[in-house]
């Protein structure tokens, strides 16, 4: 007998014999499983020493092997010792037997050192795409920090995963890499030769270890690709993907659903700590999920990860199998899924019901480019395609980024924790729980009565963080507890406001808040846009938002913003150009993300600008100033030209770039020249002798108008638009003593980084 067997019987009967001195202990264990239970072996109903009794028996050999829990097919340790965590009020874990499908999503979730095992099979036909190097596909979900995971394929050695041994598809690594803001990565891996054979191969995962926040990750596709570089090896008849509608409870008696429900709102958790141990929390399941647990079954968290959760916050299995049965019994919509970003946008999302716009078109939608944007941004490359009348629909466009998943939603550190009665005595708590008790389900009444209450709760927030909100020069920004707390509070505001639009049914009355010129599905709120770090004034690169990187900073504020934009663009109310959503920050947060990556941003670019031309088109003139006046700022074409922009045009043809400039410069000074200049000087966004500070876009009206004539002629625009826009700037500021007749002759060129800069900057 092998040196290894022996071991593992060695092992079996200590475990027997430990069976033994325990037996009044398994004795008092009472029923945990029903009858179901792979582990209840007798078939009595209940797990507990005659079981382990009966698998030590079956492990020596005693009796006939019918346990197989690890899926190895055969009885041994292993099997013997999750009877007795069984026994002992744990899970009955069962590790299936390898098979040739793959159920996707594969979950790597539980204590540190957990692994999942998936089996496939090459066929032979390939055999000659397995010569050299071998490569592994991955698509994984939730790999948050470069020791989260580790990967091992047939007996190869353990290869971790991280930005040394992999190589991100996509976008992802221009936007921070793991642990940035891409939630969701597609890597390849190389792998040594012959680590991949024909016929049976076992791919195993590993979470490696906790970062005190993350208990796993979920694996979405895996492949091994030929030796050609292209060709998937695996069949996709190999792979099937799980149906949330098939689960069930683990649990099916009403006073486990009861008690799950109990637990879920009221149990007192645990976190674990990076020296060891645990420490007690304030919050609640329900306090940083929504209320009643209803985003945990809309975005299809499965009963797996909802009780390996449970148990790290220091709950049992049995406590997490009762949560995860309490979610499984609700009769809530369940679109989405965790990986999918909420309200990614994609084409066809409203023509399904409001129910599932929260879900999102998928990661399907996310377009490999910015520059793929086009033919939904601008089809005709006319100026029709910026018509200030039209509707740039951002709910249905689909982008090149990856919005926040919804565990980007989740709060890390809830503000009970950061601040005690602080927070709980403030108006920021209290108008949530007002919102929540004034509110009526469907009533468009109520709702409308509340609007002036909602807008004051991302107020009343803003307020109370920034109150708390160190300045940026301030050392504690190393710190990552200050960054993720301060954080955490508006990803708080945002969940609750997720929870209070779906418990209230509000997302399609949006016209009852706004008016009938609005869209029919819009949230009344501001949460997204401060909920963005920068509109926190916290500094670039903070420890604690995300990986702490300057790319993943820039990446997280502006996917907020443009949730701003989709889910609220303010309706054609827009407020003196910063609220619900200030442009200018969108601007310069385009800028600030264009000089940190490499992909170009134009097209998005373009449809905010758009948006903001649109919305400004609700009937009332500039002469009403802030009060929803037409607003000069809001649809400015400054940012198509301005220098620090010339990287969101990589990649983009000069003359596709000179035809859509055009192509908006013609819509926009269309309705610009529209209105008198008394119109401007009434409503305070000017006067005839505003003076212009050369090459200084931002400083006033007068100042914009010169700097982007020259500009945007340098880049493309027609000299007859130019010659237009000079002469009409001419008469708006008369007497500021601008020879406006220089923006259309000014000479321009660039420098060795790609700026441009002309004469009439100086």
């Amino acid at each position: 007998m092998a040196y290894g067997a022996l071991s593992n019987l060695g092992s079996v009967f200590n475990t027997r014999k430990l069976v033994k001195q325990s037996g009044l202990l398994f004795a008092l264990i009472p029923s945990l499983f029903g009858q179901t239970s792979p582990c209840d072996l007798n078939g009595d109903g209940t797990v507990n020493v005659a079981d382990v009794q009966i698998a030590v028996n079956e492990a020596l050999g005693l009796s006939p092997c019918t346990m197989n829990l690890d899926g190895t097919g055969t009885c041994d340790v292993a099997d013997v010792q999750r009877v007795i965590a069984a026994a002992l009020g744990g899970t009955c874990v069962v590790t299936s037997a390898a098979s040739s499908t793959i159920t996707l999503p594969v979950e790597v979730m539980g204590p540190n050192g957990t692994t999942t095992p998936v089996s496939f099979s090459i066929p032979a036909a390939s055999s000659s795409l397995l010569g050299g190097t071998q490569t592994l596909s991955l698509q994984v979900h939730g790999l948050k920090y470069e020791t989260e995971a580790s990967v091992q394929v047939n007996n190869s050695s353990w290869i971790p995963i991280n930005s040394s041994t992999v190589t991100l598809q996509g976008l992802a690594g221009a936007y921070g890499g793991i642990g940035g803001g891409y939630h969701t990565l597609s890597m390849t891996m190389s792998l040594p030769a012959g680590t991949v054979v024909t016929g049976n191969n076992t791919v195993t995962f590993k979470f490696n270890a906790t970062d005190g926040a993350t208990s796993g990750y979920r694996v979405l596709a895996v492949n091994v690709i030929g030796s050609d570089g292209s060709s998937q090896l695996v069949p996709s008849s190999a792979f099937v993907w799980d149906n949330p509608n098939n689960w069930q409870p683990p649990l099916n008696d009403a006073s486990d659903i009861a008690t799950g429900q109990t637990l879920y709102t009221t149990a007192t958790l645990t976190v674990p700590l990076t020296s060891g141990g645990t420490s007690t929390i304030k919050a609640h399941c329900a306090d940083c999920h929504t209320q009643n647990g209803r985003d945990l079954k809309y975005f299809n968290y499965s009963n797996n990860s909802i009780v390996v959760r449970s148990q790290f916050h220091g709950l049992t299995a049995q406590q997490g199998n009762q949560i995860a049965s309490f979610i499984r019994s609700l009769s809530y919509p369940n679109p989405g899924r965790p990986w999918n970003p909420p309200y990614q946008p994609g084409p066809g999302l409203d023509s399904l019901p409001v129910s599932a716009w929260s879900a999102g078109a998928g990661l399907g939608a996310v377009l490999s480019s910015d520059l793929a944007m086009l033919p939904y941004v601008a089809p005709t490359m006319t100026a029709a395609d910026f018509s200030a009348n039209g509707n740039f629909n951002a709910r249905e466009t689909p982008i090149a980024i990856q919005l926040p998943d919804w565990n980007g939603w989740l709060p890390r550190i809830h503000p009970i924790d950061a601040w005690g009665t602080a927070f709980t005595q403030d108006a920021t708590y209290n108008d949530y729980l007002s919102l929540r008790a004034n509110l009526v389900p469907n009533s468009a009444t109520t709702y409308s009565q509340q609007s002036g209450n909602i807008a004051s709760w991302t107020t009343d927030r803003y307020d109370f963080q920034s109150a708390r909100t160190p300045a940026q020069s301030d050392s504690s920004w190393s710190n990552p507890t200050t960054g993720t707390q301060l954080y955490s509070i508006g990803q708080w505001q945002t969940v609750k406001m997720w929870e209070i639009n779906q418990d209230f049914g509000l997302e399609d009355m949006a016209q009852s808040v706004f008016g009938p010129q609005s869209d029919t599905r819009a949230w009344f709120t501001n949460t997204p846009f401060f909920t963005a770090p920068s509109i926190m004034k916290m500094p670039p690169g903070a420890a604690g938002i995300l990986n702490g990187s300057i790319a993943s900073f820039y990446d997280i504020s502006y996917v907020w913003y443009y949730l701003q934009m989709i889910l609220d663009d303010s309706e054609k109310t827009q407020q003196c150009g910063s609220s619900p959503l200030d442009w200018g920050y969108f601007d310069a947060s385009s800028t600030n993300l264009s000089e940190n990556d490499s992909p170009s941003q134009s097209m998005i670019y373009f449809g905010m600008l758009t948006k903001g031309l649109q919305i400004s088109q609700n009937g009332v003139g500039p002469e009403h100033g802030c009060s929803g006046g037409w607003n000069w700022r809001n649809s400015t074409p400054e940012g198509l030209v301005q220098r620090e922009n010339t990287f969101f045009w990589n990649g983009v043809p000069s003359a596709t770039r000179a035809t859509l400039i055009n192509s908006y410069v013609t819509s926009w000074f269309a309705v610009i020249s529209s209105f008198t200049p008394q119109q401007f000087y009434a409503g305070g966004w000017t006067t005839a002798s505003e003076p212009v500070t050369p090459g200084f876009a931002a400083a006033n009206f007068a100042s914009n108008m010169a700097f982007i004539i020259p500009h945007l002629k340098y880049w493309g625009l027609n000299s007859a638009l130019a010659q237009a826009i000079e002469q009409w700037a001419a008469t708006m500021w008369p007497s500021n003593g601008y020879n406006w007749a220089q923006t259309t002759t000014a000479t321009c060129s660039t420098d060795s980084q790609g700026y441009a800069h002309c004469s009439t900057d100086n």
